[in-house]
């Protein structure tokens, strides 16, 4: 009689406490790297958009510029709102560094 090949399933498979881990472990790290690129796609997307705002400004006359702050539109004049783009800008730029240094 011929003896037929036994093969197991997948739930029977047993996975050494150590590889588990490991598993784990990889599993981890592609989470935050994924989560570190959207980071990245997402503030450089923001920086963009502050580029916009300041060459909006820039030809802006009246001086009075709309700037939204939260869920609110505020109207600040146009220094106050070069600086608050400025300081935006500087802190995305921290934290692309910071993400990037991260990434790699």
């Amino acid at each position: 009689m011929a003896s037929a090949a036994v093969s197991k399933s997948p739930e029977d498979i047993d996975v050494r406490l150590i590889d588990q881990e490991k598993i784990n472990e990889f599993g981890k790290l592609n989470n935050r790297l994924l989560e570190i690129r959207a980071d990245i796609t997402q503030s450089k997307a923001d920086m963009e958009k502050l580029d916009d705002a300041t060459a909006e400004m820039m030809m802006n006359s009246d001086g009075k510029i709309m700037l939204l702050i939260g869920e609110s539109f505020v109207e600040v004049g146009e220094d106050y709102a070069n600086e608050y783009c400025e300081e935006k800008v500087k802190e995305l730029q921290t934290k692309l560094v910071k993400l990037s240094t991260e990434e790699t």
